[in-house]
């Protein structure tokens, strides 16, 4: 007979589940880019103002700015992705688990950003570092992500009678 505890609400309980959720994070947010891509090729969703800046590589060729709703279908598509993945590997609350997903959603897109735009100027990276500040499409990026983090529950129940069993088998009623 297996042994069973009770699911506790807390941070990842392992150092590996967090390294395990920021790698799903990055991963999420490299998909964001490029479902904006995708969107962009396809011409659709081009309704809406244009956000400035949304695919920096695209500069030179002045396909940088892309409409909103386009950026906010891509972007929100990544952040319910990572939520629901982050709901399924960690415990942490709808708002921890916003709050991360935009945190490592901005050090992404600030890097990223900022190598970029030193690539399209031909330039060295360390004068683009502090510019990324002004960006107003990595700003909205992170923040549609940590809004759509926050659409996936908890997995267990709210009266805590879930219990997971020690071999992961699965979740019972039984305490």
């Amino acid at each position: 007979m297996l042994e069973s505890y009770p699911l506790r609400r807390s941070a990842p309980r392992r150092p590996a589940h967090g390294a395990g959720a920021t790698l799903l994070v990055v991963a999420a947010t490299a998909a964001g880019i490029g479902w904006l891509y995708l969107l962009r090729d396809l011409g659709a969703l081009a309704a809406g103002p244009r956000v400035p800046a949304s695919l920096p590589l695209q500069r030179l060729a002045g396909g940088d700015a892309q409409p909103l709703v386009r950026v906010a279908v891509a972007w929100l598509s990544a952040g319910l992705a990572a939520g629901v993945a982050l709901t399924m590997i960690t415990e942490l609350s709808r708002a921890a688990r916003g709050l991360a997903i935009a945190a490592i959603a901005w050090v992404v897109l600030f890097a990223s950003g900022a190598a970029s735009d030193a690539i399209t100027a031909s330039e060295p990276l360390g004068g683009h570092v502090w510019p990324q500040l002004d960006r107003g499409a990595t700003w909205l990026a992170c923040g549609l992500m940590a809004l759509a983090a926050l659409i996936p529950s908890s997995r267990t129940r709210p009266d805590g009678a879930g219990v997971a069993t020690r071999r992961g088998v699965g979740v019972s009623g039984a305490p």
